[in-house]
């Protein structure tokens, strides 16, 4: 059995390696500063969130922020990150 973190980890790795190559530039440039919590995060949270027994995006990222805020510091409270994983920004 994988451990949560290595999971996390690894999906992380995959993800950020391929947004720094391709993501980005199908990203369009949002006006303001950059943001703490990352694309290569928000993706990885999205895709990780398949491979956890829980319910729903809420329980997952209670979960996360609760067990694995080391990996993800910046975590975005619920409201927030409903509203990044909504905006299609990306060609996935």
């Amino acid at each position: 059995m994988v451990k949560a973190t290595d999971l996390l980890t690894h999906i992380f790795v995959l993800v950020d390696a391929w947004y720094q190559a391709y993501g980005a530039r199908l990203r369009p440039r949002l006006s303001g500063p950059p943001c703490r919590f990352s694309e290569s995060e928000l993706l990885t949270l999205l895709l990780a969130m398949d491979y956890f027994p829980y319910p729903g995006e809420q329980q997952f990222l209670g979960f996360i922020r609760a067990n694995h805020l080391d990996l993800f510091p910046a975590l975005l409270d619920q409201s927030q990150f409903n509203r990044r994983a909504a905006t299609p920004r990306w060609g996935v």
